[in-house]
């Protein structure tokens, strides 16, 4: 049984960060719920243990200091960070934590420990062998959140499969492949560059892919 996806990195990412990598790991069977008392508690623990450290320290991390770097070589705009950084500095480090589901919520739980990105996508929605590249001009998509398509930026890096583009990676995923009470199997992918370890990061996959698995037992 399938328990990782391929994922082609283009040439074109490949010219812009050339030690680019990507893991995945594919959990099956999984349970998706509002989150529970004892995952809620864990994320107020996750607020508590951030906003106690030294201003500045949370953002100085070596590693979001490397993931900073993969952000300016694929061309990101320099107004934006990196995602697992945006979510710590706009939403923990204010003492918000955002809730989306079980599974979602599990995920970012791990990828704060670690300061590791993880995205999520709904694994039985992805059709044919996904790619990472950059959006070209006129390349769209329906974002979470959205009711209408939204124009992407030219050299934007995106995932995308057979149907279309599934993600602005980093940025905004489609709601075609979100993860929903109807999910049943869920890709969980990352990305990184020389500075972060491939074995420590295949680890972090497998920690959150376990998580999932347990937040599933437990609804």
């Amino acid at each position: 049984m399938e328990d990782r996806l391929d994922i082609l990195i283009s040439d074109l990412i490949r010219s812009k960060a050339p030690t680019l990598f990507v893991k995945t790991r594919v959990v099956r069977g999984v349970s998706v719920s509002r989150p529970s008392p004892t995952l809620e508690e864990r994320k107020r623990e996750t607020i508590a243990r951030w906003v106690t450290l030294p201003q500045g320290q949370a953002e100085a991390h070596p590693l979001l200091k490397v993931y900073r770097e993969m952000h300016r070589q694929l061309g990101g705009d320099p107004q934006m960070v990196p995602a697992v950084e945006n979510l710590l500095v706009r939403g923990i480090l204010k003492n918000r934590f955002p809730t989306v589901n079980s599974v979602v919520d599990v995920a970012n739980l791990v990828s704060l420990k670690h300061l590791v990105p993880i995205g999520l996508f709904d694994r039985d929605r992805i059709t044919g062998n996904p790619e990472l590249t950059v959006a070209v001009s006129g390349d769209q998509f329906l974002p979470i959140g959205k009711e209408k398509p939204v124009k992407l930026l030219p050299e934007t890096p995106i995932l995308k499969d057979a149907d279309g583009i599934f993600s602005a990676v980093g940025s905004r995923d489609s709601k075609r492949t979100m993860i929903t009470d109807a999910t049943r199997n869920v890709l969980v992918f990352s990305w990184g560059i020389e500075g972060v370890d491939p074995g420590f990061m295949s680890q972090v996959l497998e920690e959150c892919a376990a998580e999932i698995w347990n937040t599933s037992l437990s609804t």
